[in-house]
């Protein structure tokens, strides 16, 4: 396990974790690191406004500091691709079972995406060892939209595998999702957009700033 694994420990406690996803530039990797971004994704997703490149994403996660944890994001994506990602951590959003988990588990730590209505689906992955952190999203990846928090709080806290909040979170609106829900981390992409796919440096800044406030 390279050093980067170590960025996002496993306990629960201390500061929510704050990742940036969506990047697809240098500039943007910096900006998300000076304003105390954890993390930041990279889409590897074809017809995606946030997609990058098998080139540019090694590009990308080569240029990432050492501070700040780079996350390839898949769906449904062939095995050779998979094992073959540039960042070791994965984010899975499709239909990947447990076998193409645990596979993908081989190269290194593994995000699994959920619908928040999928309770069933997040038991299920909540009690899967090959993943080490749980993303809990609206109905779409991407889409900016947000799902009803205070319904879900009690359902959360149920949880055991450290789990990160996203879906339709801004600035304006992210304190008041952590001090609902108490995640271990936040995700965050056209929350922090100008248009889509196209992300606003301010807004990066506003949005880390915010999650401190809610400390």
């Amino acid at each position: 396990m390279s050093a980067l694994h170590n960025r996002w420990p496993s306990t629960e406690t201390g500061p929510t974790r704050i990742k940036i996803c969506g990047i697809t530039t240098f500039e943007q990797i910096d900006e998300a690191a000076a304003a105390g971004a954890d993390a930041i994704g990279l889409v590897q997703v074809a017809g995606s406004p946030r997609e990058v490149s098998p080139t540019l994403a090694a590009e990308l996660c080569a240029a990432t500091p050492t501070e700040v944890t780079p996350i390839t994001l898949l769906v449904n994506a062939a095995e050779p691709a998979v094992q073959d990602r540039p960042c070791d951590w994965v984010q899975l959003h499709g239909d990947e079972d447990g076998a193409a988990t645990k596979q993908a588990a081989r190269r290194g730590p593994v995000i699994r995406a959920i619908s928040f209505e999928n309770r069933d689906a997040i038991l299920k992955w909540d009690r899967c060892e090959a993943v080490t952190r749980l993303l809990i999203d609206s109905h779409h990846g991407g889409s900016g939209v947000a799902f009803d928090h205070a319904a879900f709080a009690e359902f959360a806290d149920s949880l055991r595998t450290p789990w990160i909040l996203a879906g339709g979170l801004t600035p304006e609106t992210v304190a008041d999702a952590i001090t609902c829900l108490h995640p271990w981390g936040v995700d965050v992409s056209s929350g922090v957009e100008s248009s889509r796919g196209v992300k606003d440096l301010a807004k990066i800044a506003a949005f880390c700033e915010a999650v401190r406030t809610a400390y």
